[in-house]
Formats: structure tokens, sequence, C-alpha cells
């Protein structure tokens, strides 16, 4: 009897860290002192996230990386949520552009999004920059306008998972810029962790 108290005492305890380690945010770690610092931006609703990355002109772009049919096509019907979530289904890339900061700040303060801003080596952001325009033009031919998100987007080379999500792609991307993720990333809960210098 004793045993079995003990038993579900570990599993109650168990139970609760790994809950408050899914619930508590990731951390993004940028990082220290970069060379010819640059902003980036993360921004994300709590479930998705995207990139935004500057370009030479001024200008800026949002990378976004989800399901085919219910990111890319709008299909948020029950089946289309659930085969997302189960099984590998056709991945979709996307991007939009902004003129400027203030339009991307406008744009998700209306949408209501998180706007995570940090600096990383302007070298880095410009190779990922390059990257992922390669990425997506490598599949221009399949492009669809997304009109509730404002996204133009192709079919991706990848599957998306339960396992590979926006969040799993965009925790790929911030690596590439040498920042660091720590936490759960199923979906997006990031808070950023300056770096002390």
């Amino acid at each position: 009897m004793k045993l079995c108290r003990i038993a579900k005492f570990i599993l109650i305890v168990i139970g609760s860290l790994t809950l408050v380690w899914i619930i508590s945010p990731a951390t993004i770690i940028p990082p220290t002192d970069p060379a010819e610092p640059i902003y980036i931006s993360v921004v994300h609703d709590g479930f998705h996230s995207r990139l935004v990355l500057p370009t030479s002109n001024g200008e800026l772009i949002q990378y976004a990386y989800g399901d085919w049919n219910y990111f890319a096509r709008n299909r948020q019907n029950w089946t289309d949520g659930l085969a997302a979530l189960l099984v590998p289904t056709q991945g979709t890339f996307g991007r939009r552009k902004f003129n400027n900061v203030a339009e991307l700040q406008q744009i998700t303060e209306q949408e209501n999004y998180t706007l995570l801003s940090f600096e990383v080596a302007q070298a880095k952001s410009t190779q990922l920059l390059k990257s992922l325009e390669e990425r997506f033009n490598r599949n221009i031919h399949t492009v669809i306008e997304n009109p509730l998100t404002g996204l133009t987007l192709v079919r991706d080379d990848r599957d998306y998972t339960t396992w590979h999500n926006s969040n799993h792609e965009l925790v790929t991307w911030l690596e590439k810029l040498d920042c660091q993720v720590r936490g759960f990333v199923l979906w997006a809960n990031f808070r950023v962790q300056h770096p002390q210098n």
C-alpha cells in the first residue's frame, strides 16, 4: 500500500514537472556582441511563429512554414487539422514583404501577434535571407496567395509534422543566426533573453 502511494506521488511530480516544462516559454538567446549587428524579429500568435529579416534596401521579409492545406489554402476543417497534427503532410513555405519597421509593427498589432526583436550579425542575416529566398524560388511554380495571412506561399520540399512545425523551423533558422533556443517549442511561446555583455 505504501509503495502504491509512493508510485502515485512520483507520477504526480513527473506529470507536474512535464506540464510546467511544456507551458513555460521557450527562450531565445541572441548572440553576444554580433559583428555589424542588425535587428531581426520573431512574430508569433501563441501557436505559430514567423521570422522577419531585413533586406539591403530597407524592406523586411517575413518567412513562415506550415501545412499546405491548413495554412496555405485555409482548409481549416477538422480533417485537415487532424491530418496536420497526426501524419506527415505537404509542407508550405511562405513570405510577406513589409516596407519598413513601422508597417511591420502596425500589422503585428492589428493581428494581435507578439513581436520580439533582437540583434544578430548582419553577415549571418544576409546569408540566411539568401538561403530562404532560394528555398522559396525553388518551387515558385506552385505559388499561391493567401489573402487571410497576406503571405505568398509555395509547396515546400519538407513534410509538415507535429514534430517539425513552424516553431521547429524557426528554431533551425535562429540557430543559423547563432542564437540559442531553450525550452519546449511545439507551439509558439517565445521570449528573448538578451545576452549579458
